[in-house]
């Protein structure tokens, strides 16, 4: 009984912050940039004593879309329906005959019901409503042309922070991620087969039971992240700069496309870098695939070992640029992630200065978890 007491009365404590001062900044602000705009072009056009009545939850909006920007809450729908349900409510009830305290409670409480049901519950609007229920007598004059104003501040904050957020690396509207694999099959991405399925997040969500401030591809993400740095730390230290391969058979951009299938066909490799001359700078990368588009069939029955190629064609008219690299020091797990889900057959390794130093390939990869494998393995 004594520990339950403790454990409940350190729940008043403050929870971690996982944001950095920087952020802490970014956030301000973007918040101060939107009030500066917002409140004072309201008062402008529709006047300071239905202007400033609404700044409040116009702050507080804000408050959700620059700091909690993934947040449910904080989405275009929600801010813009929410806020103009919640206050037609409000206005509803502001000019019926119940009494002004019961009014502003059964206010609040069916805009917080209406948004549920509608899908864009947003807090602030709960303030809306009480404004329309209890405001001046310029707001009760006002009516339900209420909803202009209430309309302008959402969308001018909705603006406001469409530009800020995704200059400052965040971005708005929150994107869905896309579902599918690169084969555009119904599978499952490789890393995903083993692990939870949306129908998991979903139970795991009904168990719950409560409203949970994040959407469920954040949700899953997170997961995701987590079993990730679980399986690094499982794994330990493993770096591209262990398992690369480092001899490596490469082409500049003006290198015919003859000569890199010979050297693919003689080396039994399936793709080829192709590097500057002068400075070895990856620029693009040519698989079989590319070469065999540009082949000149000599007659019905192909003989792949006498293919010809199309004269003076160079590899920089086919190469695939810019190509998806990795430096020495990226971990193992990403690794995996990177050649099962994007469907890589490969992986460049660079240095700062974006020079060639190594090449992974998925069968590097499959030695290199298979020699963790065995590590691991109990006596």
């Amino acid at each position: 009984m004594q520990e339950r007491l403790l454990d409940w009365c350190r729940s008043f404590a403050p929870a971690p912050l996982s944001a950095r001062p920087a952020e802490w900044l970014r956030a301000a602000l973007g918040i101060g940039l939107a009030l500066l705009v917002t409140i004072p072009v309201s008062a402008w056009i529709f006047g300071a004593s239905i202007a400033l009545p609404l700044a409040a939850p116009a702050a507080a909006s804000a408050v959700l879309v620059f700091v909690a920007s993934s947040s449910p809450f904080a989405q275009p729908w929600s801010v813009l329906a929410g806020n103009l349900f919640a206050t037609a409510i409000g206005v509803a009830l502001g000019v019926s005959d119940v009494p002004i305290a019961t009014a502003a409670g059964l206010a609040g409480a069916l805009a917080i019901f209406c948004l549920f049901g509608l899908r864009c519950l947003h807090p602030p609007g709960a303030a809306l409503a009480l404004v329309a229920v209890v405001g001046s007598p310029e707001i009760h004059a006002y009516g339900f042309q209420l909803l202009y104003p209430v309309a302008f501040n959402s969308a001018l904050l909705i603006a406001v922070a469409l530009i800020y957020n995704n200059l400052s690396g965040h971005a708005y509207p929150k994107p869905r991620p896309q579902k599918g694999n690169t084969h555009h099959t119904q599978d499952a991405l490789p890393s995903e087969r083993m692990s939870f399925s949306e129908d998991d997040v979903e139970r795991a969500l009904a168990d719950f039971g409560e409203y949970v401030d994040v959407t469920r591809d954040d949700l899953a993400q997170l997961i995701k992240q987590t079993e990730k740095h679980a399986l690094r730390r499982s794994m330990g230290e493993i770096t591209a700069a262990d398992i690369m391969s480092r001899d490596l058979y490469w082409g500049t951009p003006d290198c015919s496309i003859q000569r890199a299938w010979q050297t693919l066909r003689e080396h039994r490799l399936h793709s080829m870098p192709v590097l500057q001359a002068d400075s070895h700078k990856l620029v693009g990368i040519v698989t079989l695939v590319d070469l065999l588009k540009h082949f000149r069939p000599a007659s019905a029955r192909i003989n792949f070992g006498q293919l010809k190629f199309l004269r003076g064609v160079q590899l920089r008219a086919i190469m695939s640029s810019p190509v998806v690299s990795v430096t020495e020091d990226t971990h193992m797990v990403d690794l995996v992630f990177l050649l099962s889900d994007r469907g890589l057959h490969c992986l460049p390794v660079v240095d700062d200065e974006q020079r060639l130093v190594g090449m992974i390939t998925q069968t590097d990869l499959i030695a290199a978890l298979y020699r963790n494998w065995l590590k691991h393995l109990p006596d």
